[in-house]
C-alpha cells in the first residue's frame, strides 16, 4: 500500500467512458482523479500558443521540460490542473489543440518527460489515473489495472447520440471511420502503443451502461481489499 492508498489505472480505447468511470470510482473511494490526456493537451496548447512547430522535436521537448503542473483536488475527486499557474479549462479542448496533441504525443522524449510528471502525481497513491498507457508505461506497478473496451460500432453510436443531444449534426459512418482510424493509430504507434497490461482487468462495455461498468470496477476493488 502506498502512503495515500492505491494507485488505480484505467486505460482503454476512446469512447468507452474511461473518464466518467474513473471520476465516479475516485469519488466513491475518496481518491483524486486525473486524466493523463489533459497533460498532453496542455503541452499541445503551449505549443499552439507559442506558435511552435509541433514536429520540431527539440523545441517541443524543451517546452515539456519547462512546464510546471500543479493540482487542486475538487469535491468530486477531480484533480483540477494548473499549467504554469494558470487554469486552461476549455482551451485544452480546442480543435486546433487536439490536432497539435496528436503530433506532440509522438515525441518520445517529450512523452518521457510528461510520464515522469504523471508519476509525481500518483506515486503516493490515492489516485485513479486514466489514459492510454497508464498501466503499461506510467505505472506498470499500479496495484489495480483496468482496461475498458467496446466495439467501434457501439462507440460510434454513443458519439452520435452525444453530439445530437448537444444539438449538433452527426454522421455515423464518418465517426465510425474516424474511430477505427484512431484505434489503428493508437495501437500501432511506435511509442507506448495502446494495449491492455498483462495483469489488467479487461471490461467490454459494449452491452453495459455506465452504472454497470462502475459496479464491475468496484467489485474488483472490493475483492482486492478483501
Amino acid at each position: 500500500m502506498r502512503k495515500n492508498g492505491l494507485l488505480i489505472s484505467i486505460d482503454g480505447t476512446a469512447g468507452t467512458g474511461k473518464s466518467s468511470v474513473g471520476l465516479a470510482v475516485a469519488a466513491k473511494l475518496g481518491y483524486g482523479f486525473l486524466s493523463t490526456g489533459e497533460m498532453y493537451r496542455a503541452l499541445a496548447y503551449k505549443v499552439f500558443e507559442q506558435k511552435l512547430d509541433p514536429t520540431d522535436h527539440d523545441a517541443v521537448l524543451a517546452l515539456a521540460q519547462k512546464l510546471v503542473f500543479t493540482f487542486e483536488r475538487q469535491d468530486n475527486g477531480a484533480l483540477k490542473m494548473f499549467v504554469d499557474g494558470a487554469f486552461l479549462g476549455e482551451k485544452l479542448h480546442l480543435e486546433e489543440v487536439g490536432a497539435v496533441a496528436s503530433k506532440v504525443s509522438t515525441n518520445k522524449e517529450a512523452r518521457a518527460v510528461l510520464t515522469d510528471k504523471m508519476r509525481q502525481v500518483g506515486v503516493n497513491g490515492g489516485v485513479v489515473m486514466e489514459g492510454r498507457d497508464v498501466g503499461t508505461v506510467v505505472f506498470p506497478d499500479a496495484e489495480l489495472k483496468f482496461y475498458l473496451d467496446a466495439s467501434a460500432e457501439e462507440r460510434a453510436k454513443r458519439r452520435v447520440k452525444q453530439l445530437e443531444e448537444n444539438g449538433q449534426k452527426a454522421d455515423y459512418n464518418a465517426i465510425l471511420a474516424m474511430i477505427k482510424e484512431r484505434d489503428y493509430r493508437d495501437s500501432h504507434r511506435a511509442v507506448a502503443p495502446l494495449k491492455p497490461a498483462k495483469d489488467a482487468v479487461v471490461v467490454d462495455t459494449s452491452a453495459l451502461n455506465m452504472a454497470q461498468v462502475i459496479q464491475k470496477v468496484m467489485e474488483k476493488l472490493s475483492q482486492y481489499a478483501a
